[in-house]
Parts: C-alpha cells; sequence; structure tokens
C-alpha cells in the first residue's frame, strides 16, 4: 500500500489514474470501517481499478475547534498499518488547515475526487459530510457524481449486540473501562503504543518488575488495572497493566501506565511495546502498605 500525507495544492495533477475511492476520518480502524474497505476493495478488483481510502490529518476538529476535538484512538502510523493489513491499494490523508477548510464542496469533489483521484466509484457512510461547514452529504455527492461520472455507494453501518458501531461509542467505552465490550466494536483488543521510559525501579524491588510506558495514543482507558496482552518485537506476551496515579506511593497528578510482563526478563528501555487491552479487573486502589500491595499483584497476576 502507498501512503501520502498530501497537501490540497497537490491535486493540481492526478496523483491516480482512475481509482475506487473512499472518503472518511477512519479513526480507530473499526468493524464499520472494515465493512467499508471490503466493499471498496472488492469493487476496485472487479472494475480493474485501485482502490483509495482517503482522509485528513490532523482531525479537522483539532484546527477549527480544539476544545471540542475527539481523543485520537489510533496513532497515525498504526492507522496506516491497520490499512494495508486490509489490502489498501492508496491511502492519502490531506493535511487539514483552515485554507483547505474554506473550501466549498463542490470545489473539494472537482479538484479531489475527479481531478486528483479520477474517481469512477465512492464509498461513504450515509451520514458523511464534506467541504466548507460540512454543507454536502451524500445527495449532494449524488448529484455532482451525475455530472462528474462517478458512482456513489452508500454503506449501512454494522450493528453490535443491537448497536451501531462508531468511533464516538468506542472512545466513551474506554474510558470508562469497557474494554471487553470495545473489543467487540473494533474487532480486536485496543492497542497502546508507546514507548519504555525509565522509572523509579519500584515494581522490581517489589519483585515484579514494569514497564513504564509513554503513550503514543491520545486515548488511554479509565484509570484501573487490566489483563493485557503485550507486544514486544513481534512476539506476545501475557501482562498485567496498571493505569492511574500510583496512589500508594506517590502523590502525582500524571497518569502513569505500568505494565508487568508475566515471565519477560528482557531490557526493554527505549524499546516501542504495544499493550493490548483484554479485560479490566479492577479499580486502583491505595494500600495501606507495600505488603499489601504486593499480596494484590500477586493475585492480579494469577
Amino acid at each position: 500500500m502507498r501512503f501520502l500525507l498530501v497537501h490540497y495544492d497537490e491535486f493540481a495533477r492526478p496523483l491516480v489514474s482512475s481509482s475506487v475511492v473512499t472518503l472518511g476520518n477512519f479513526d480507530g480502524v473499526h468493524l464499520g470501517h472494515r465493512e467499508i474497505f471490503r466493499r471498496v476493495t472488492g469493487r476496485a478488483k472487479e472494475l480493474e481499478l485501485p482502490s483509495v481510502a482517503l482522509s485528513f490529518y490532523p482531525h479537522p476538529l483539532k484546527v477549527l475547534r480544539p476544545d471540542e476535538a475527539p481523543l485520537m484512538l489510533l496513532p497515525l502510523k498504526e492507522k496506516v498499518r491497520l490499512l494495508e493489513s486490509v489490502g489498501l491499494d492508496h491511502f492519502l490523508c490531506i493535511h487539514f488547515t483552515r485554507t483547505f477548510a474554506s473550501l466549498e464542496a463542490k470545489d473539494f469533489v472537482e479538484d479531489v475526487l475527479v481531478r486528483g483521484l479520477n474517481a469512477k466509484e465512492i464509498f461513504v457512510g450515509k451520514d458523511y459530510r464534506f467541504g466548507r461547514g460540512r454543507k454536502g452529504n451524500v445527495n449532494y455527492l449524488a448529484e455532482l457524481g451525475q455530472k462528474f461520472g462517478f458512482c456513489v455507494r452508500v454503506v449501512d453501518p454494522v450493528v453490535v449486540d443491537g448497536i451501531l458501531v462508531s468511533s464516538t461509542r468506542i472512545r466513551r467505552m474506554l474510558l470508562e473501562g469497557r474494554v471487553t465490550e470495545a473489543m467487540k466494536f473494533l474487532g480486536r483488543p485496543y492497542k497502546l503504543l508507546g514507548k519504555v521510559v525509565r522509572g523509579v525501579g519500584r515494581g522490581r524491588s517489589l519483585g515484579f518488575p514494569t514497564a513504564n510506558v509513554e503513550p503514543e495514543n491520545e486515548l488511554v482507558p479509565r484509570n484501573g488495572v487490566y489483563s493485557v496482552a503485550v507486544e514486544v518485537e513481534n512476539m506476545t506476551h501475557p501482562g498485567v497493566v496498571n493505569v492511574g496515579f500510583n496512589p500508594t506511593f506517590e502523590d502525582d497528578e500524571r497518569v502513569k501506565v505500568e505494565v508487568h510482563i508475566i515471565d519477560f526478563f528482557g531490557d526493554l528501555y527505549n524499546k516501542e511495546i504495544g499493550v493490548l487491552f483484554l479485560k479490566r479487573m479492577r479499580g486502583e486502589v491505595k494500600f495501606p502498605s507495600p505488603q499489601s500491595l504486593v499480596k494484590q499483584i500477586r493475585e492480579d497476576v494469577e
């Protein structure tokens, strides 16, 4: 898959000869997104055309109304990896600026979708909006398709346990600690990526060494103790992670992510690891003594 982070003016020339395109933010690459990608890649193969996912970076609200911007589920590099795994040929991210936000819906379609991508078919969700002030909708896109010669396909949302799958709903689940439920909507465990940084070494002194993770993800699940799987250099290990303030020892308002990898003895400093959240075991507790904390950690690990 080819990934490009492009500026709007780069669409002055064709970036793809002809294509089947989907538009969206795709944060989380959840089951709803995967259904769209399945449809896009399948149709592209039928037409013998390249498949394209078109998105924006950063999220438009981070530019237009930063205080209202959602916490992103995925760092960009992880989104690229996941989109590559679904079989897309191209993933293009337009660098989102206030100037680009002022582009009228018709101009976006003509300049980007028609001239830049020569789109023959476009797949979107039924609530997709585009253009200045989000004035463009699916019906308007279909009207422009008749003018410019492309077909619009609307993909129905995916429903799990009677609930529509959406990035907003997944964020809420994770912030409430409902990681097992979020897993159903994502189609995989939520993964926190980060580099291991030096801590004070207290976990090792208690007999349970921990890796202190500096998260790349904007969204960290609710404070508590979780059963996790930990990805280290293409290997996966069982583990337990504490998300929170470490109240037994510290009075610090910074949230920490400390993971104990079961039966792992390697050096992780400065390495990037992935922490996959499987189940919330309990909330974070301030214990009366280090000994009572060790007793609880031993139970968590078992």
